[in-house]
């Protein structure tokens, strides 16, 4: 009676240890969310390329200006 008991749990745990094992492949497996995810997602968008570089004129521009001495002031 015990050895039949101790088989039939033995047994129960062997399927929930085999059931979180494929949730965690599962979810192993699943994309996670990084910066990487937009790159792909928005690769070659003209839109997105054409804010890219209107930032980079501007980080430019402040670039320039800071080597020349001049600094903007903020009005607050």
């Amino acid at each position: 009676m015990v050895a039949q008991d101790l088989k039939r749990r033995v047994e129960q745990l062997e399927a929930q240890v085999e059931k979180i094992q494929s949730t965690l492949v599962e979810e192993g497996s699943a994309k996670k969310k990084d910066w990487r995810r937009a790159v792909e997602k928005y690769a070659g968008d003209a839109d997105l390329l054409a804010v890219f570089a209107e930032a980079k004129k501007l980080r430019e521009a402040e670039r320039n200006e800071a080597r020349q001495g001049r600094t903007r002031r903020s009005k607050a």
